[in-house]
């Protein structure tokens, strides 16, 4: 498990049904560079899976002001880039 992993899997020690659910995450390969958190996933089945766990992901990156976005890939194929501040609606009329 590298460092991201331990921060993401740290930031939920206390909530045992919440790292249940991070399970896909550990298959993953996790690294951090300019500005973007990359999870390199298996294949596009568990790049699906991963992406629904972007909310629980968002939380500890963003409370450690890491990322600004966060960039699910499958080697030689998909990539899909999410931010990691989400503005409510509100802020988006401002």
């Amino acid at each position: 498990m590298d460092r991201l992993q331990r921060l993401v899997w740290s930031f939920y020690r206390e909530e045992p049904e919440l790292k249940a659910q991070l399970e896909p995450l550990r298959d993953c390969r996790m690294s951090r560079s300019w500005g973007s958190i990359r999870i390199e996933c298996l294949d596009a089945r568990h790049l699906e899976e991963v992406s629904g766990l972007l909310s629980l992901l968002r939380r500890p990156l963003a409370a450690m002001g890491i990322g600004r976005q966060i960039v699910l890939r499958v080697p030689g194929s998909v990539q899909r880039t999410y931010p990691v501040h989400v503005p409510f609606p509100s802020d988006l009329l401002t």
